[in-house]
């Protein structure tokens, strides 16, 4: 059978984005394996909350800079690529200067809120990293308009390791690194892979010149990232609350004891992510070329795909979850395995929300997928807030769980009406799936 052009391109761009995000996923949950036996609870609770307000941070330049920038390279004619490239950069330069200002503004009064000192130094310390990664994001984001993912992984992959290379060194001589150690090789660790990036696509990316500024496309560009700005930090909300809210009501250490069910649940979600990176580009072609059909089918064969990939692992992880906190976390741990018990079965619903907001983007309908952010951010700090302190720690996962069950529900509303996508047709889409995989499997065996 022969693969056309346009086929192989997916295939090897799929391939190449389950990797990045695969290797961002192994190597967090290296890098975690290590510091929890070289660091105590409460440094670790510390660490994750540091992580994840910086995530929170790079999730914003994602939504507000890179999709603008990829939705308006897809349409824009060849002359005006040039600037958009450079005034996506300029609109990166100054969403980071608002992003310091803030770091260093709130670095205190996050402190006290967490009740956790050591953590305003690491602030500081992310305020200049985010100077650092304006170059880096800025060539990832030129990559993923090109879905050039082998050069996106290979620099990722660089970054990473640095970093867990650096904490392996400790481990084997026995030691700890202090908080303050780890956040300034983040810094630096950027900083390599960003001289990397550039030199695998110097010959690609247009060179800044400053005639290229140019207010309507800046504008242009601002408007298109505003409402998936805001819908990024709902997302962002609605997968930090929970640390957030147990930092503050419970403890550090409760943030460190729910943190293995996160990073467990965070694996189940890798092909989701990959998925909606390779999609994202490709859904305005579909609706200009099938209309409504091509939305359909794009969004039947990612979800299907992915729930007949999740479901196996997820009953796995279920069942044999004792045993895999035990063996990755320790003994110290081991309260993590209820959570994870609840909190692996809402990434099921991951993937319909992710392909929702795809969607939506794709489709310039980012102002209704912010509005749908934001009441699922507020009704899930509300649950965090009573379920937290009604059940303690494991509050946060019902609360998540609950959540996206109500979003799921709204989402698919939405999809009927808009695009008249029926969730029955996923199921049968991933029951083919398993029919498809089985019969692959027989002919092999035979």
């Amino acid at each position: 059978m022969t693969t056309s052009k346009g086929s192989q391109k997916w295939i090897n761009s799929g391939v190449f984005a389950l990797l990045y995000q695969g290797s961002v996923v192994i190597f967090g949950f290296a890098s975690i394996f290590l510091l929890v036996r070289m660091m105590p609870p409460s440094e670790i609770g510390i660490w994750v909350l540091y992580t994840s307000v910086g995530g929170i941070m790079e999730a914003l330049r994602n939504g507000f800079i890179r999709n603008a920038l990829v939705s308006k390279l897809v349409v824009a004619d060849q002359s005006e690529k040039s600037k958009v490239v450079h005034n996506s950069l300029i609109l990166h330069v100054l969403l980071t200067l608002l992003i310091v200002i803030i770091l260093v503004s709130t670095a205190e009064m996050l402190a006290e809120f967490w009740f956790a000192k050591d953590i305003e130094q690491l602030f500081y310390v992310y305020a200049g990293h985010s100077i650092v990664l304006i170059a880096f994001l800025h060539f990832e984001f030129f990559l993923h308009s090109t879905m050039d993912f082998r050069a996106i992984f290979i620099t990722n992959f660089i970054r990473l390791f640095i970093f867990l290379v650096y904490i392996f060194g400790y481990y084997i001589s026995g030691n700890s690194p202090s908080l303050i150690e780890l956040a300034i090789i983040q810094l630096c660790s950027t900083g390599v892979a960003s001289i990397f990036s550039y030199q695998l696509l110097k010959t690609k990316i247009p060179s800044f010149q400053l005639n290229h500024f140019d207010v309507n496309i800046l504008k242009k560009l601002f408007h298109l990232g505003k409402y998936t700005f805001g819908t990024t930090i709902s997302s962002m909300l609605i997968k930090n609350t929970d640390s957030w809210m147990i930092g503050r009501l419970i403890s550090t250490e409760g943030v460190a004891i729910y943190n293995p069910a996160l990073r467990i649940s965070n694996i189940v979600e890798v092909p989701t992510l990959a998925i909606a990176n390779i999609v994202f580009p490709q859904i305005g072609n579909k609706m200009r070329e099938s209309g409504v059909e091509g939305v359909q089918t794009i969004y039947y064969k990612s979800i299907s795909l992915l729930l007949a990939v999740m479901l196996p692992a997820v009953l796995l992880i279920y069942i044999l979850a004792d045993i895999i906190i035990l063996a990755i976390f320790g003994y110290e741990y081991m309260e993590s395995v209820p959570i994870l018990q609840v909190a692996v079965f809402y990434t099921l619903l991951v993937p319909f929300s992710r392909q929702f907001g795809t969607i939506m983007e794709a489709l310039y309908m980012n102002k209704l997928n912010f509005y749908l952010s934001l009441l699922i951010a507020g009704i899930n700090v509300v649950l965090n807030y009573f379920l937290l302190q009604s059940f303690g720690v494991i509050g946060a996962a019902y609360s998540t769980v609950i959540s996206y069950c109500i979003i799921f529900i709204i989402y698919q509303i939405i999809l009927y009406y808009k695009f008249k996508i029926n969730i029955w047709t996923v199921l049968v889409e991933v029951i083919a799936w398993y029919v498809y995989g089985w019969r692959l499997l027989r002919k092999w065996i035979s």
